[in-house]
């Protein structure tokens, strides 16, 4: 009760809270030295309870889960000079039910500096977010959702801080970072230069050695140099992961380099109409040292190349490319996913008398911390072919080539906001057969504010998301028996609905649906030596339906801060496996603050 009633008086206190600001004397009456105190805290609990046909024949699993937690991430922001920023983030953590400290965490969850040199050089030091290119430093958007309805973002939201994920598709790393621009009076307009370093993975002084990830960015942009419009921006990267083989007692370690080039030009750009051509070519080379000797290397090129039309006063904007991504193209900066499947669920891991492995849903996907990582890895990733067949590893997927079409739409002050991706691809090199795969994926979203069209004084929102992908490859004829193999026919939809509607004043009413169905057969390669084909487990068949469906309301008290109380109910059933349908019952009640 103690460790409960200490949260319920540091909750109170958020509240409160404020943002605070210490101020000391002034340093020769020109600078002043600052430090500020902000952060973030959150209270969260949650019940399962397992159902369905398992739940009547499992006599092994609990049939009900409670957990919570009190987490206040405290951010002391302090500026010495006009030219230096330090800020260092303090966890404290407790679990809802420990005692007398059990289950409690004291840690700190972030650290850096950043400042200027001689009033030109930007840099940075211990954390940092960065990004590239899909092809060089990038972190690929996790499956399962397309426009995620709002009663489940936040439960995603609290996956994504905890991890570190940003809306720029930036990966979180340690090390240090160094930028500087220059302006030009004609000709080129800007020159900007980006350059870092970082520590991936620490050394075990033994087996493992330090593994670091550097690289940058040198981009240039002209001026318009024609009345039409015309103009042009271009960007040099480099990615480079490489093991320290001077730590440990190694002797073997990966390098694994990666060039691009990329481009915008804009050809017109007029009041109502622009048009512009954008692309990224480079090429990525690996290599396997042991014994200061080259073990294996592979390297493999890229090609993104297309147009791009703004139809600004239809507020259209619509894209075709090109797209050819070898087979050996291996970039672990790129390529590394969010979701690893091999990892242990937190909730249900396994269920039923025999134990089984549950697969990972919908379910898991929307609130597991556990299933998600930023780590880079050495090789592919295990992928599931039921959330995302025809990208697992974003655009920077190995051995696809064909065409993406997109289109963005946006109607008035963000009333109607809709966006349409096809990937219409086919494999470059066959596995397990000279036959190919041809590969279809369509994504769709909108966003609708119901209130704008029909004049209300309330918000009400509406959303959409829509992803189909299907699979198929021809079998190959066996002359002898007359037998076809290897035929692949595979074929997944997922259905997102959602509905935010404010019931009274900062009060929103929240539902949503969400749905998923796979279909078919694949075979899933098991890869080795970065992406190299070793072999093909048992065919991967597949005939699953998921259902998440969810309810309740949130209350803003100010901005960022607010409460809200749901509750879902998810479904499983699976034709295919000896796994019995299940559903699960979910309560979740989440107070969140940003002060």
């Amino acid at each position: 009760m103690r460790a409960l009633r200490f949260c319920l008086l540091l909750l109170v206190a958020l509240v409160l809270a404020v943002p605070a600001q210490a101020q000391t004397s002034p340093v020769e009456n020109t600078e002043r030295r600052t430090v500020e105190f902000y952060g973030y805290g959150r209270a969260a609990l949650q019940q399962t309870t397992l159902g369905g046909d398992l739940s009547s024949s499992d006599s092994l699993t609990a049939p009900n889960i409670s957990d919570g937690e009190f987490v206040l991430d405290l951010a002391l922001n302090a500026q010495p000079n006009q030219a230096t920023e330090v800020q260092a983030v303090l966890r404290m953590r407790n679990e809802f039910g420990g005692f007398f400290g059990e289950g409690a965490v004291l840690e700190v969850r972030e650290l850096w500096a950043r400042g200027l040199i001689a009033n030109r050089f930007q840099y940075r030091v211990g954390d940092m977010d960065m990004a590239l290119t899909p092809y060089t430093l990038f972190l690929p958007d996790a499956e399962g959702t397309v426009n995620m309805p709002d009663i489940f973002r936040p439960q995603r939201d609290v996956v994504a801080y905890e991890q570190f994920y940003t809306d720029n598709n930036e990966r979180r790393l340690q090390g240090g970072t160094l930028n500087f621009g220059l302006a030009f009076a004609q000709g080129l307009e800007t020159l900007d230069v980006t350059g870092f370093v970082a520590r991936t993975r620490p050394t075990d002084f033994t087996t493992t050695p330090s593994r670091f990830l550097s690289g940058g960015r040198v981009a240039v942009a002209t001026q318009p140099l024609t009345d039409s419009g015309l103009r042009g921006q271009a960007g040099f990267n480099l990615s480079y992961l490489w093991d320290d083989l001077g730590t440990g007692a190694v002797d073997a370690g990966i390098r694994n380099a990666t060039y691009t080039l990329d481009f915008d030009v804009t050809l017109l750009d007029r009041s109502n109409l622009g048009l512009s051509l954008v692309g990224e070519t480079g090429q990525a080379r690996v290599e396997q040292i042991v014994d200061d000797m080259t073990a294996l290397e592979e390297d493999d090129t890229f090609l993104d190349i297309g147009a791009q039309v703004d139809l600004k006063e239809l507020g259209l904007n619509v894209q075709a490319s090109f797209v050819d991504v070898g087979p050996d193209f291996f970039n672990a900066a790129a390529q590394s996913r969010r979701v690893d499947f091999d990892r242990t669920k937190s909730f249900y891991n396994r269920v039923g008398n025999s134990r089984g492995l549950r697969p990972a849903t919908l379910f898991d996907l929307t609130r597991d911390v556990a299933l998600y990582s930023f780590t880079l890895e050495s090789s592919l990733m295990d992928y599931d072919p039921r959330f995302s067949n025809v990208l697992p590893y974003g655009a920077a997927t190995p051995n696809r080539r064909g065409a993406r079409i997109m289109a963005d739409y946006v109607v008035g002050d963000d009333a109607l906001v809709a966006g349409l991706e096809t990937h219409i691809l086919q494999e470059i090199r066959g596995q397990g057969t000279t036959n190919l795969k041809d590969f279809l994926l369509v994504r769709a979203d909108a966003t609708v504010q119901i209130d704008q069209f029909v004049g209300w004084e309330r918000s009400v929102r509406a959303t959409l998301g829509l992803q189909s992908e299907n699979t198929s490859r021809d079998s190959d004829l066996i002359e002898q028996t007359g037998d076809r193999i290897g035929a692949i026919d595979l074929s997944s939809t997922l259905v997102e609905l959602g509905l935010a509607a404010e019931v009274y004043p900062r009060l929103e009413l929240l539902l949503g649906a969400t749905f998923r169905s796979s279909d078919g057969n694949e075979f899933v390669p098991i890869i080795e030596n970065f992406n190299d084909v070793r072999d093909f487990p048992s065919v991967f068949t597949v005939d699953d339906q998921e259902s998440l469906l969810g309810a309740g309301f949130r209350y803003a008290f100010r901005d960022d801060v607010f409460l809200t109380v749901q509750a879902q109910r998810f479904g499983y059933s699976d034709e295919e496996t000896t796994l019995q349908d299940y559903s699960f019952g979910q309560v979740y009640v989440l107070y969140s603050m940003t002060f």
